[in-house]
Parts: C-alpha cells; structure tokens; sequence
C-alpha cells in the first residue's frame, strides 16, 4: 500500500527548541459530560466491529488536556492486546511534516535555504537545479509519485533495504519522475519528500533519524515517535493489518515493507497521545520560529501567483490549500491544519483546529478504506468519526 496516494484530496474533501516542550498532554481536570462522546464512541465501535480495523487509536485534547482517549479494539489479534492511545503505529505521510520542519530548523540554522536548488544537496540528481526547495515541499515541484505502481511491482520493490545513496538512485530511475513543471501545478509527490529527507542528511551532517531524534523527538519528549525499523523492539508496537475478508478474523498481517522504503514521506511510527502532543509544540510556537511556522502553514502558490488546483473522484476540481506537509483546509466547518497518512497496514490523521484550540489523532491498525463486503453504515461510521469528534471537542 502506498504511503497515503489520497492522503491530501482526501484532507481536501474533508525559536529554538523549548526541552520538554511537547511533554504528553495534561488530563483535563474535569472530564467532558459522557453524552457529548457517545456518537464517537458509536461510530468507532462499529469501525472495529464492521471489521474495518482490528483497532482505533483515538486521543483529543482540547487546549493542551486531553478530553478523550477511549481506543477501541485491538493492537495485536493474536495476542489479544488492547489499543490504547499509546499504541505504536506506522504514521504513514504524517511523516512530512516532520520532515518539513527539519527542513526549516536547518534553514533557521543557516544551513540552507528554502530557495536553493536541489543540486546544492544531491547534484547528479535529474533536473535538481531546476527545483526548489520550497516547491518540493509544497509539492509544486512538478515531481512524480514512485509510489504509483502496479501493487505487486510496489509490493516487490519496497521489500529490500536502502542505503540513502540507493533510495535517491531508485527515485531517480523511478517512471515519470517529472510530471510538470516546477512551480505550474499542484501534484502529491512522495518522491519529493524521499528526497528532503537525503537533503536533511546532507545539509546536517547527521542521518535523518538523528536528526530528528536530537532536535526534535527527545527535546519534545515524544517517547513513542521514532524513525521505524523493523528489527526495533517496540513497547507497546501495534501490529498492522489488511482487510480479508475470507479470513477468520477478517484480516490478514499486512505485507511487509522495508521502512527504508518511505524515507522522509513516510517512515515515522508514533501514537495518537504522541501526535496530539506534536501539534501542541509545533503549532504553539515552541518547536520553529514565527516566521517559519507561517511558511509552513501558508498555503503555496503557482508561478502565475494562484492557488493551485485538484482534480478529484468524479472529475471535481477542489482548489488546492497545501503549505509545507501540512494541509489547509476545515473539518466540520472549523479551520483545520493537519495531514493524513497510509502505509502498509496502517491508516492515521491528524488535525488541529487551531481557532477552537482542538487538536486529535485517530491511528487505524489496517490499511486502506471500505471496501467489497464492508457495509455501508460501516463505512460512513469511518467518514464521520473525524467530525463527530470535532463536534464534542468544542462542546467539551
């Protein structure tokens, strides 16, 4: 499974660092009344009971307290584990905006600059001085995807182990690796930010999990977010899972990846209750500068100064609001800042409605959405956790 082809559309349709900044969200003194969660605990029961996902990770804080963190389900069906908020899981594409602000803490840091060219990081590769930085990471570089490919060919070539050296070559030899343009239209492009990742490397000195280890992870205080390998002994590691339903318990063990493979798109893992504590530090100020923050969530515009556009299912043009790994855009009516993620056995988002001072993650140990044999209320239950716990969160 690719890491989350639909991660933006389907967002769209729907100073220094501070030590210990981002330590795990406060428990709210006094609980939201148990009434305002009973749709969300409604539909994310009927997600684990639909046989949609074995388990779902769920935290909301509001203000920094969490004010709900019930996780339904399981993190291991043959061991029988429960989910918790504190489940560890494959975040997918959530990881770019990690990688994108390690991108800008070099740039804080006068290591780059977010207008250098690509060449100045990775020379030999194709076309590299004619693309940006800061087109590569609102992905209006006009780079392909080299996660579009037959799933069995994708399937086979995630599988091996990749020096960076080798995972910019296999970017660079990768189909219609330069789709338009830089700077003349929107296109999702995990290849783009493979490659910020190799220029994390290069500009620090330090490999990318380093990197983020020591500026942001431990001085955050993010216990359970790491750059995943699959040779790690995680505590409390969920298991990931793909939906079959022939099978007895209706799930198969996802195919196995290579967490090389997805470099800086995708090669975090995390929690909910670690996520929500991201975008606590990030969002608050505490992990980049004013000026980079605003960077970061101002959504990017073409050469010719407009907002980009999408075309999505059914042929629909959606206007395109995208700043750097972070979407632009309103969930249940509320302005919304966040990301969505997928990766092998594994399905994630996270958003911060900054106005209303929410923020909240949902992590699904199963990849992909409803599918053949998924029932219909099942499937709307996945579609409308997200709002239903918006609309308790700010009654909360």
């Amino acid at each position: 499974m690719a890491f989350d082809r639909r991660a933006l559309l389907s967002a769209l349709g729907a100073a220094a660092l501070a030590p210990a900044a981002a330590a795990a969200p406060k428990k709210a003194a006094t609980a939201a009344a148990p009434g305002r969660w009973a749709e969300v605990d409604r539909f994310a029961r009927k997600i684990v009971d639909g046989r949609l996902s074995p388990g779902v990770s769920i935290c909301v804080t509001r203000r920094g307290k969490v004010v709900y963190d019930r996780s339904p389900g399981l993190a291991n069906i043959e061991t029988g584990t429960p989910m918790t908020a504190r489940s560890v899981c494959r975040i997918g594409s959530i990881t770019k905006q990690f990688t994108a602000t390690a991108i800008l803490l070099l740039a804080e840091d006068g290591q780059l600059h977010l207008d250098d060219a690509l060449s100045l990081y990775l020379p030999d590769f194709p076309r590299a001085k004619d693309l940006p930085l800061r087109r590569i990471l609102s992905h209006t570089a006009g780079l392909g995807n080299y996660t579009e490919l037959p799933f069995t060919q994708f399937l086979r070539d995630v599988r091996p182990d990749r020096t960076t050296a080798e995972l910019v070559a296999w970017m660079a030899a990768s189909p219609n690796l330069q789709r338009s343009e830089p700077g003349t239209a929107w296109r999702y492009s995990n290849t783009g930010y493979v490659l910020l990742g190799a220029v994390v490397e290069r500009a620090s000195g330090k490999s990318y999990g380093d990197f983020l280890d020591q500026r942001i992870f431990k001085p955050l205080g993010l216990a359970d977010t790491a750059l995943d390998n699959n040779k790690d002994v995680v505590p409390r590691r969920a298991e990931g899972y793909s939906i079959d339903i022939k099978a007895p318990s209706g799930f198969d063990v996802a195919p196995f990846i290579s967490m090389t493979a997805p470099g800086g798109a995708g090669a975090l893992r995390s929690s909910a209750a670690d996520l929500c504590a991201w975008h606590a530090a990030l969002l608050g100020g505490k992990v980049l500068k004013p000026e980079s923050l605003k960077a970061m969530t101002t959504p990017a515009v073409l050469n010719n100064g407009e907002l980009p556009t999408a075309t999505g299912p059914g042929g629909k043009v959606t206007t395109v609001r995208y700043g750097f790994g972070i979407g632009v855009d309103s969930v249940a009516g509320h302005h919304s800042l966040g990301h969505d993620g997928g990766i092998n056995g594994f399905s994630s988002s996270l958003y911060t409605l900054p106005d209303d001072g929410v923020t909240y993650s949902i992590i699904r140990n199963c990849d992909g959405g409803p599918g053949p044999g998924v029932a219909a209320d099942v499937a709307a239950a996945l579609q409308s956790l997200g709002p239903a716990l918006v609309s308790a969160a700010v009654a909360a």
